[in-house]
């Protein structure tokens, strides 16, 4: 799968940290007994936190911003943990108008036929892994609801070296919330991809906004057990909504027809690419909205 920068449009090759513990676990039987026994267990990620909350990480800092050609500058703000290096908080200065990104991330868009099936551009999605159907009702672990059909699934894959934290991508309020108990398999694009974000550890908000109803959900990941949520009623659009603990994580959601997608990513997600987005820019806007 290609990620297509959208600030430039380069080909971006990305760099993956562990690869080879991640091709180990996923396509060899002992990786995969290991997996299933060990590092996608809850406690797993509850075990690394300490000690990546500890000063004795702190030395992973410098080689991680190395790593991922980082800002040098990161190196100079005192963090006392690599948790602290994580999860810092930066400035965020949103775009003023439209639809807006929740999270700096590999963005994906999927169109949501009136059968509730997903699609990419014309060709409708069947997604089978291991003999088992990936769908919408599997991933929210209930039926599609009717107001969804007809618009969009928006998938942000973060990596690590991406801003864990995210906000609100338009103006709203929360009606329902609801968790779902899960496994933390791998997001990353050589694993089981879709088996992750309907088989993953992940927290569902409905929410009401001026362009109509939209689910949110974020989901965890290997070695991110902790999504830390402000669990605001009522919020802003570019408002700060929570982040994640150590590790790539996920966020999926879905709007209703009230809100277009911007051509540019919609084409890059029909032919099979991801679109780097950062956050707080623009990628849609509300039907009442000129395009």
């Amino acid at each position: 799968m290609k990620i297509i920068d959208r600030k430039n449009g380069q080909i971006i090759n990305e760099v993956e940290d562990s690869a080879g513990i991640i091709r180990f676990l996923y396509h060899s039987l002992p990786g995969r007994i290991f997996l299933k026994l060990f590092f996608a267990r809850v406690y797993f990620s509850k075990l690394l936190s300490i000690y990546y909350k500890s000063p004795l990480s702190k030395a992973k800092i410098e080689s991680f911003v190395k790593k991922y050609n980082m800002d040098g500058r990161l190196l100079k703000r005192g963090f006392v943990s690599f948790d602290d290096f994580f999860t810092r908080k930066e400035r965020i200065n949103p775009d003023r108008e439209g639809f807006i990104a929740t999270a700096s991330a590999k963005l994906r868009v999927f169109k949501i036929g009136e059968n509730g099936e997903l699609y990419q551009g014309k060709k409708r999605l069947n997604i089978m892994i291991k003999g088992n159907v990936y769908n919408t009702n599997k991933l929210l672990k209930s039926p599609l609801p009717r107001w969804a059909r007809g618009g969009y699934l928006l998938l942000y894959r973060l990596s690590l070296s991406d801003y864990h934290r995210y906000i609100y991508p338009i103006g709203g309020r929360c009606k329902a919330k609801r968790s779902i108990d899960g496994h933390l398999e791998s997001v990353r694009r050589d694993a089981a991809y879709w088996r992750a974000f309907a088989e993953n550890k992940r927290v569902l908000e409905y929410w009401q906004s001026e362009y109509g109803k939209m689910l949110h959900m974020e989901i965890g990941a290997m070695l991110v057990g902790h999504i830390h949520n402000y669990g605001k009623k009522v919020f802003l659009r570019g408002e700060e909504k929570g982040y994640f603990s150590y590790g790539g994580s996920s966020i999926v959601e879905i709007v209703g027809k009230g809100i277009e997608i911007d051509k540019d990513i919609l084409k890059n997600s029909e032919k099979g690419f991801e679109t780097k987005v950062r956050i707080g820019e623009r990628i849609g806007y509300g039907k009442t909205e000129k395009a």
